[in-house]
């Protein structure tokens, strides 16, 4: 797993122990202060999640590319012969 990955699921983790930190909130201001806590953790970690799909798809794309025109150039040179 790459390291923005890592990234991500420790943010889960962040929010899971938020969550889990209510259970010992002596009173309500206190746990909906954990609670959106929580929620921005987890909305980081989407965050990360969405730019590592979009990077992977722009490296794929950088890749492809190359490998398509490299894949065509012998076709390419029969069809000029």
């Amino acid at each position: 797993m790459r390291e923005d990955g890592m990234a991500s699921e420790n943010y889960k983790s962040f929010a899971a122990a938020s969550i889990n930190s209510t259970e010992g909130a002596k009173d309500l201001t206190d746990k909906v202060g954990l609670l959106i806590i929580a929620e921005a953790w987890l909305e980081l970690a989407e965050q990360t999640t969405q730019l590592m799909d979009r990077e992977a798809e722009e490296a794929h794309k950088i890749i492809e590319r190359p490998l398509a025109m490299a894949t065509a150039q012998p076709y390419r040179q029969m069809a000029g012969s």
